[in-house]
């Protein structure tokens, strides 16, 4: 079902004005003794670098992780190709302030090379991104599940993320089992969410009796993020001499990049870097003169790194599948 224009315009200045609002708050709320911290410590910009190398591999992984799914479907890619148009969808979802994002405009240019394929890409477009979600989800449960930090936020993110990863793991044991068995008809009668939520279930049956595939996507959705968190210790050990312990930046990036996947900002721009801060300050004590916002920044700022080495890749036609020929010609 088509969003009517005038709604379109409405989310889109309702996005825009969440993003101004964000920004405001961050800026307002950043102390100046942090600016000036960071600017009279010696910087090693070498942990800076690793971090971008780190974070390029996080992203490539989560391409090749695309990969599997299309080809799970039937559509013949290459890992090259795979690179080239998740590239490109990564820095449409940085900057896209619309209701298309760059994981649409991925899906159409895969179905546009994938005669009679366009429902399986834009399904295995569907279940990477939740795939991703369920890494997230298992990182921060397990990190909050063994870890002794209590207080009401916290708490909640630990049960919430336990419950949600307990409920995707066995939603896709359950697919991967019974498949086409499971009674999905039944999903058409929920509320607001029916149709879309029959048509994500429908999707998941990529994973019918292919265990090793579904093995493979969660544990590489679990590296993508894992290697993102520590390029967020990188990011940190460059700008400042005490940093918070690896084990907090465990606790605080997971669910900061999870809240950043609501569709509420462009790539969530603000949203991330205030849930970092936000939740760096729930773990507790920080050394002094660390900001977890100004690193928030600095990892923005890698990301952006990426999307742009992405541009010159996609640019360059590096990678590029021929289009198939036309059948009816």
């Amino acid at each position: 079902m088509s969003v009517p224009g005038s709604l379109k315009h409405f989310l889109l200045a309702f996005k825009l004005l969440v993003l101004a609002a964000i920004i405001y708050w961050l800026w307002r709320n950043f102390p100046e003794e942090h600016w000036q911290v960071l600017t009279s410590q010696k910087k090693d910009w070498s942990f800076l670098a690793q971090g971008l190398v780190v974070t390029l591999t996080a992203i490539l992984v989560s391409f090749w992780r695309w990969m599997l799914l299309a080809r799970a479907v039937g559509v013949a890619m290459s890992l090259p190709e795979a690179i080239r148009l998740g590239f490109i969808g990564n820095l449409l979802n940085q900057v896209s302030i619309g209701s298309v994002g760059g994981d649409l405009f991925k899906a159409i240019e895969a179905a546009r090379r994938s005669q009679g394929k366009r429902t399986e890409v834009v399904a295995s477009v569907l279940v990477d991104r939740a795939i991703g979600l369920l890494g997230l989800l298992l990182i921060t449960a397990t990190i909050l599940q063994t870890s002794k930090l209590h207080n009401g936020i916290l708490d909640t993110i630990r049960w919430g993320s336990t419950i949600l990863a307990a409920i995707g793991v066995i939603g896709l044991l359950a697919v991967a089992t019974l498949g086409r068995k499971l009674p999905t008809k039944q999903l058409l009668r929920l509320p607001w969410i029916g149709h879309h939520a029959r048509r994500f279930v429908d999707a998941c049956m990529v994973f019918q009796g292919r265990y090793r595939l579904l093995m493979e996507v969660v544990l590489s959705s679990v590296v993508v993020h894992t290697l993102l968190t520590l390029s967020c210790v990188l990011v940190s050990h460059a700008l400042y001499d005490q940093t918070p312990s690896v084990r907090d930046h465990f606790t605080a990036i997971p669910p900061a990049i999870a809240a950043a996947t609501l569709p509420i900002t462009p790539g969530g721009l603000g949203l991330q870097e205030a849930a970092i801060d936000g939740l760096f300050k729930q773990i507790g004590e920080l050394p002094e003169g660390y900001s977890p916002l100004v690193m928030a920044i600095f990892f923005r700022g890698l990301l952006l790194a990426t999307t742009l080495i992405g541009a010159i890749y996609y640019l360059t036609g590096a990678g590029r599948q021929p289009k198939p020929a036309d059948p009816t010609v």
